[in-house]
């Protein structure tokens, strides 16, 4: 894998974990909606969709192999990253809430980015 595409894919990685995190903080710190989860999942939802959209953009082969790997950096950098804000007090929550209540959400982004990359393996196949 070349360099260049492992720091797209970091970078990338740290923003799909950056937006729904800064985005879960402003509702909770405003209290105006108490609809965590509900802006939590459309948040990595639509974010993990428009950066595997950007990141298949440069792939032209091995897409299902591409969506796997990228899916799994992803999840794991959002992770750890949670986890270091638990550790560092600015997440409020315990590390057994986060894994029990957080964590599944989480499940969307390798979801999300093999059924991108079989669709995409699918269209290329096609034509």
């Amino acid at each position: 894998m070349k360099l260049n595409k492992i720091f797209k894919l970091i970078g990338l990685g740290f923003i799909i974990w950056l937006i729904p995190t800064l985005a879960t903080l402003l509702v909770s710190y405003l209290e105006v909606l108490n609809y965590y989860d509900i802006v939590s999942s459309v948040s990595i939802a639509v974010t993990v969709i428009a950066l595997t959209y950007l990141y298949f953009r440069d792939i032209n082969e091995n897409y299902l192999k591409e969506g796997i790997i990228c899916g799994v950096v992803w999840l794991v950098i959002s992770i750890i990253l949670d986890i270091v804000l638990i550790f560092l007090g600015i997440n409020k929550v315990t590390l057994m809430q986060y894994l029990t209540d957080i964590t599944p959400i989480y499940i969307v982004i390798p979801v999300i980015t093999i059924g991108l990359g079989l669709y995409r393996g699918q269209m290329t196949e096609e034509n």
